[in-house]
């Protein structure tokens, strides 16, 4: 059975100070949950203050981008050694990423590759739109994003280590619709029945 992960994004919320507060207030509660993977997920500026909230607890640290390249002229991203240095996870192919800055599966490939060469937990998003969903193509969707964004990193992933990376099944009808996705249609659409 499979052990349920939690990652919560926080976009494009919080200032520094503000970041502390929620971390501050969430950390008992979340410490009580032990039977579940829990990560958190701020903006980059918060990531530093966070990570020394989160430490000596079993929360973990995700970043909610990163480039592929190690370094360069590339204005505003942050290389994956940047990420693996704060955290252990990292969000990539959000459809926000994908819908408003035009990444591609390729592009998600990419980064996928570099965050397991780096040691991060890659939370690699997937779904689809509502047009896609009530026009049957889920299954198509998913399979080409999940084939196209993870292709060739069976080599790279240590056998029988499924916890070095996260696919996360989240249909972009669902978010901040009221909608809600369920599990079986997460299990049907990732093909796992």
């Amino acid at each position: 059975m499979r052990k349920p992960f939690v990652a919560g994004n926080w976009k494009m919320h919080k200032t520094v100070a503000e970041a502390r507060q929620l971390v501050s207030e969430l950390v008992p509660g979340l410490q009580s949950i032990e039977a579940v993977d829990k990560v958190l997920c701020p903006p980059f500026t918060s990531l530093l203050a966070v990570a020394a909230l989160l430490e000596g607890t079993d929360i973990g640290l995700g970043a909610q981008n990163m480039h592929w390249e190690l370094s360069g002229a590339f204005t505003g991203e942050v290389s994956p050694s940047m990420v693996a240095e704060l955290c252990r996870y990292v969000i990539l192919g959000h459809s926000e990423r994908r819908t408003y800055f035009g990444e591609t599966d390729e592009g998600v490939n990419h980064k996928v590759r570099a965050a397991l060469v780096h040691g991060l937990i890659p939370i690699v998003c997937v779904g689809e739109t509502l047009e896609e969903n009530e026009g049957g193509r889920t299954s198509e969707v998913v399979s080409r994003q999940v084939g196209q964004g993870l292709a060739e990193i069976r080599e790279m992933i240590e056998p029988g280590n499924g916890s070095s990376l996260v696919v996360a099944y989240e249909p972009i009808w669902a978010i901040g619709t009221g909608r809600a996705s369920t599990p079986a249609d997460a299990s049907r659409s990732l093909g796992l029945f």
